[in-house]
Order: C-alpha cells, then structure tokens, then sequence
C-alpha cells in the first residue's frame, strides 16, 4: 500500500483520524526521517536525529501541542504562537537539517487570526519546510486551510480483536469507520451487488450511477446537502481506494473488497478513464456550478483515503 514517507510527503499535509498517542508519535516519526534524510552532517546517526526528536530538542522541528494556537502580541510573541513562528524561525535557514517540520498536533485548535497569518504560508511553503496537521476530521479546519492541504487518514494497525469478516465492512472498519450508519450498510449492499456484475465498460455506468447516485440520494432526499455528500463520499470511497492502489504501485490494497489487477493492465487503464469520466459527469450532475462542500470526494484522491500504519 502507497504509504506517505521522507521522499513523498507533499509539504502541506492534514492527517485526519483518531487523536490517539500512536498518531502523534507516527507524525513525529515522520518528522524525524525527513529531518535525518535532509541532515546537513553526515555524521548524524538516526539514533541521534530521534533523540533529538523525542526530547523536543531538534531545531529545526517546531512542534505545537496545545489545544489552542494563538496568533501571539504584536511585539516580542513568545514561542508557541503563530507570530513567533512566522517572524523568528521560518525566516532563517534550518540549522542541522536542510528541512524543516512544523507540526500542529492539535490543528483544530488554531484560532481564526492565527488561521489567517498562516495561509500564504501554508500555501507556498519554502522548499523542504513541511507542516503537519493533526485533526480528527478536515471538517474541523476552515475551508481555507483544507484548501491549500493534502488530507490524508492515519489508521491505527488492528490487532484483528473485532475485525469485520465482511471484507466490504472490514474495508470500511480499517479506514476509521468503526460503525456503520443504517443508510450506509444500505449502500454496502448496493455496492456488493454492483461490483459483483462490474465488467469494467461503458455498459456498467448504469451499475455505478445507482451505487453512486440514486441510491445515497434516495436514501438521503429529505437530509441536508452535507449528509448527502457525505454519503455520496462513504459510497465512491472504495473505488478511489482500488484505483489509488492499482495505478501508484500496480497492485490493489488487500483491505479493497474488489482488485482492478485480476483484469490486464490495459484493461484496468481505460476502466480508470472511464471512471474518471464518470466522476466528472456526476460532480457537474450533484453540484452544478456550486463550489464543492467536500472537495476530497473529487480531488487529491491519491492521499484522501490513504491509511498510514504506525511503525
């Protein structure tokens, strides 16, 4: 499975999922392999890097552990706060690594004034400066910094103690979803019924338009706009996921209920384009010209629902 690392990680990055100590601690290991990959002295041993790290002695790791980020005063803002870190750290080079992680382990803690300082930031980081933002959810961050982010979802390994047999709910359970809705088991059904005709053309638009779209709306029609997305977000989730695997790394995640690899490359390919097509066609049928409430349904779908395992 693709898995965020030292090499790939984009500089701007929501890790969604829950806020456990095996998360902060993957952040931090993270952390740690992009400083030590970047490290200015050769001489420095990962031993040392994690130390540093651990102790909250590397410099050029700025951590944020409080539940709530001020933008700090005007003059002489303490550590901590946004201003410090906008006006004493980032402006300077890195000290013994050539990158530098800033890490929110609380994001949602980020006030609205600290919120605004950060986005030019956030947006156009300088090369190897990495942020990190640790959240339960996007949706607990503004639009704005969701915007000009990468959400990507940690899951903890589980141990296999209350794993679901069903692979399609066993799918779900390993990405977060620990229950499941009375409408979303609804919609696994659909989708196992769907998938298990799918031949992958044209003629199985029919099968994806009812797993996709009348039946979360049927389902939902009298809800609001969001949980309806939101259902249509629990729906095409598995094919994003499928897809993810099997054109990043040429295999399909053995968590996926279904495999594009038991098809031929070519096959697998165009059957990509096809539901990409698709895609395109139900964003413009469900939004219009309406600016997107969940953008990750449609975009950045290679780390949308990418689970990191815990070293």
């Amino acid at each position: 499975m693709l898995k965020l690392n030292a090499e790939n990680a984009p500089q701007t990055v929501i890790f969604e999922g829950d806020m456990t100590d095996a998360k902060a601690q993957h952040l931090r290991h993270l952390a740690r392999d992009i400083l030590f990959q970047n490290r200015r002295d050769a001489s420095d041993t990962l031993a040392l890097t994690s130390i540093l790290v651990n102790e909250g002695r590397h410099p050029d790791l700025v951590e944020f552990l409080g539940e709530s980020i001020l933008i700090g005063p005007e003059r002489d803002a303490p550590p901590g706060t946004v201003r410090h870190l906008l006006r004493k750290i980032l402006p300077y080079a890195p000290w013994k690594s050539n990158a530098r992680v800033i890490l929110f382990q609380d994001a949602a803690g980020i006030k609205n004034e600290a919120e605004t300082a950060l986005l030019k930031t956030l947006e156009e980081p300088k090369p190897k400066h990495y942020f990190f933002l640790n959240a339960q959810t996007a949706d607990l961050l503004k639009e704005t910094i969701r915007s000009r982010a990468v959400i990507t979802r940690f899951v903890e390994p589980s141990t296999g103690e209350g794993l679901p047999a069903d692979p399609w709910k066993r799918f779900y359970y390993l990405i977060g979803k620990r229950t499941l809705q009375e409408h979303e088991l609804a919609i696994i059904d659909v989708l196992r019924n769907a998938f298990d005709q799918l031949t992958y053309s044209v003629d199985d638009f029919s099968l994806l338009e009812n797993a996709f779209f009348f039946t979360p709306k049927k389902l939902l029609e009298k809800e609001t706009l969001l949980k309806q997305n939101r259902a249509l977000n629990f729906a095409i989730n598995p094919v994003y996921a499928a897809l993810r695997d099997s054109l990043t790394e040429g295999k399909v995640s053995p968590l996926a209920p279904f495999a594009l690899t038991r098809i031929p490359t070519a096959n697998a390919l165009e059957a990509a384009k096809l539901i990409q097509e698709y895609m395109r066609l139900l964003d413009e049928r469900v939004f219009g010209n309406r600016p997107l409430n969940q953008s990750a349904i449609f975009y950045s779908f290679f780390f949308r629902f990418m689970p990191l395992w815990a070293p």
